[in-house]
């Protein structure tokens, strides 16, 4: 359970998985849309479905932080940066606080207002590849969380 939340934790920035402009490119990814508190609607690791019961956490995003609360002794502060210059958009995490300070994570985000989806490595060493897709293999060892925006 720690290892799917520390998981989850590394990079849980993350929009239903249709096409949209943002996917295509054709618009910038606006990393303001992020802002705000998130519920985890889907989540894949190396190809694999995660149970939705794993995947119960309260998420709020700030401007430069992802704080996750999974439970009452589970809590991560994860940095994170975002290119929206890039296509798609990279993002890059720290954990800051919590298990697991100090590892790093590289990936893309998609999304608008309503949700947003991430797809990410851990960095393990340099020589980690960020995903080109947002697509969780066992091959591409990656992890692809779908968020969507808490009603108010």
């Amino acid at each position: 359970m720690k290892k799917v939340l520390a998981s989850l934790a590394v990079a849980l920035l993350v929009v239903p998985c249709v096409r949209s402009e943002e996917d295509t490119g054709k618009t910038k990814f606006d990393p303001a849309k992020v802002v705000g508190a998130w519920t985890i609607t889907s989540g894949e690791r190396s190809g694999d479905k995660i149970d939705k019961e794993r995947l119960a956490a309260k998420i709020t995003v700030t401007k430069d932080t992802i704080t996750i609360l999974a439970g009452p002794d589970q809590k991560f502060v994860i940095g994170y940066k975002i290119d929206s210059k890039a296509s798609p958009a990279t993002i890059d995490m720290e954990i800051k606080d919590g298990p697991g300070v100090g590892s790093k994570a590289q990936g893309i985000i998609a999304g608008n207002a309503d949700g947003f989806k991430l797809c990410y490595v851990v960095v393990m060493d340099e020589k980690a590849n960020r995903p080109a897709k947002f697509e969780s293999t066992k091959d591409n060892n990656a992890s692809l969380y779908v968020l969507t925006k808490d009603k108010k």
